[in-house]
């Protein structure tokens, strides 16, 4: 992703940067986000990916053991 700079500086970028990254962007829709809060939004969507999408661990249950019929012969004693 590439970032756009802006030609002011470094320090206000610093700043700007770091009150994206803490904003609450919940409320708004996608059409209504400025270019830096979409690509913030990507940025947030790909670190989420990244620690939660690739080893997602099935649920681990033990699979049950088949149960064993017998034969049952009227009569006999087991």
């Amino acid at each position: 992703m590439a970032r756009r700079h802006r030609h002011s500086d470094g320090a206000a970028d610093a700043i700007h940067e770091d009150q994206l990254r803490q904003a609450d962007l919940s409320h708004l829709r996608l059409q209504d986000m400025t270019p830096d809060q979409r690509a913030e939004l990507r940025r947030r969507y790909g670190s989420f990916v990244r620690h939660f999408g690739a080893g997602v661990p099935q649920a681990t249950a033990q699979p049950k053991k088949a149960l064993r019929v017998r034969k049952w012969t009227p009569g006999a004693k087991h």
